[in-house]
């Protein structure tokens, strides 16, 4: 009924993915450019395009427990209320001025730099649960020392704030030999 057509559709497939591919990859640079022309003047990192502001919800947590260290009852509700929230929720609830772009300009950071910031941030909640488990186990326990409360609060604060300075060492496109000087200089890695 219709003529057989003669044509190389794997061809015409291939050009055409290719095609493709490479409209992406200049509408996700232009995009990229276009957020990097916005951060300017903010605290959104020009190169990695995340803002640090996200670790203040890290640095709070030790700053609860360096409270919790010296008055623990009057302190261990908040610490123990402390929940992680992701990127986009602390943004969502925070007064910061350039929220929105935070939020657009990380979406569309480097994949690399952006999931290397996701395992720091990542290792850092695990450890903080952690450590809140181990903290909530010793306020339960009327047999604890207060000593024992301080040194766990006090040894909790200074392996988190190693974990923020290397998630801030990472939003902030330090090098690698950075992060390294950092753990070696605290005793974690």
């Amino acid at each position: 009924m219709f003529a057989p057509e003669n044509r190389d559709v794997q061809s015409a497939e291939i050009g055409e993915d290719a095609n493709r591919d490479k409209i992406a990859a200049t509408f996700r640079s232009a995009m990229v450019s276009h957020f990097r022309s916005h951060v300017p003047g903010t605290d959104i990192n020009e190169t990695t395009l995340i803002a640090s502001d996200y670790l203040n919800h890290f640095r709070k947590l030790v700053t609860l427990l360096e409270a919790a260290s010296s008055e623990p009852q009057s302190s261990a509700h908040d610490l123990l209320s402390w929940r992680p929230v992701s990127y986009e929720e602390h943004f969502a609830s925070s007064d910061f001025r350039d929220k929105a772009l935070a939020v657009a300009a990380y979406r569309k950071a480097r994949t690399s730099g952006r999931a290397l910031f996701d395992e720091a941030v990542a290792r850092f909640h695990g450890e903080a649960i952690a450590l809140l488990t181990e903290i909530s186990a010793e306020l339960s326990d009327a047999g604890k020392q207060s000593g024992e409360l301080n040194k766990t609060c006090a040894n909790a604060a200074r392996r988190l704030r190693v974990l923020i300075d290397e998630a801030d060492a990472i939003a902030n496109s330090q090098t690698r030999n950075a992060l390294r000087r950092i753990g070696t200089l605290f005793g974690i890695r």
